[in-house]
């Protein structure tokens, strides 16, 4: 055999080899990111499910996980394994309304961006599923009410403290005290789908991914007041770990421990 022909042989093998490597890469990628990340798929299913969910639940109801787990991914902007979860949410029995409303629930906190991009992975779910859209509204204000409503569920968590702030009605207020009354509690947490201590728990969430330590603070105490333990609220943390990764996790729980040890 000619030392051309070897060449030429080899060549060939060669890049036959490279197309079925190829194939073989973009047979995985159509599979989607499970069959395409095998091995990070596993470790994360396995600490997720088999490791912080079983330990929490004691503490955490599925209900309450599944909330968590999608405020969490919202914030984190992962839409691909928010779209993931939604479709695990429905199996596991959340309705549509509650699902949408965590996804909302993170518009003040992380800003409307996120919260409309997680919508909109969120659609994409319900559409598959054949489940019609738009839901049925749960708002309860409008633009007349939603200052004194607002005002009502930002004192029912946090104390009468809050409508002191507010004697003067809205012209005397200063801009961001307005519009946590008004946008931040009136436009979300007077919504109908889930209630009031529910709502209060996402937000805790939502500013634990952020790690936004001073608000996080706040929102402790406004879980405390709720009804809220230290052993539950710490189960919300460690529920928020594997979307957060451990240096917020440990910000998040020296917060747990300032505000529950303080004397």
């Amino acid at each position: 055999m000619s030392k051309v022909l070897l060449v030429s042989i080899t060549a060939f093998a060669l890049a036959v080899i490279a197309s079925l490597c190829v194939s073989c890469a973009a047979s995985a990628a159509e599979k989607g990111f499970d069959a395409a990340n095998p091995d990070f798929v596993k470790i994360m299913d396995f600490f997720i499910e088999k490791e912080v969910d079983e330990r929490n639940s004691s503490m955490l109801n599925a209900k309450q996980r599944e909330l968590i787990k999608i405020a969490s991914l919202t914030t984190q902007q992962s839409y691909e394994l928010l779209k993931r979860e939604t479709a695990k949410a429905l199996e596991l029995g959340l309705t549509p309304i509650e699902i949408k409303e965590a996804a909302m629930q993170c518009a003040p906190y992380s800003g409307f961006p996120r919260a409309a991009d997680a919508l909109k992975a969120i659609d994409e779910v319900f559409a598959a599923k054949k489940i019609a859209i738009p839901l049925k509204t749960r708002a309860t204000v409008n633009n007349d009410t939603r200052f004194a409503k607002g005002l009502d569920a930002q004192s029912a968590i946090f104390g009468d403290g809050m409508r002191e702030r507010a004697k003067g009605g809205p012209a005397k207020m200063t801009p961001i005290n307005y519009y946590l009354v008004t946008n931040c509690f009136g436009d979300y947490y007077t919504r109908e789908g889930l209630d009031l201590a529910t709502r209060e728990m996402l937000t805790l969430v939502i500013l634990v991914n952020l790690g936004t330590e001073p608000q996080i603070k706040a929102h402790i105490n406004g879980n405390k007041n709720m009804g809220c333990g230290k052993d539950f609220i710490a189960a919300m943390i460690y529920e928020c770990l594997p979307y957060m990764g451990y240096p917020r996790t440990l910000n998040a729980l020296a917060c747990l421990n300032d505000v529950f040890d303080k004397k």
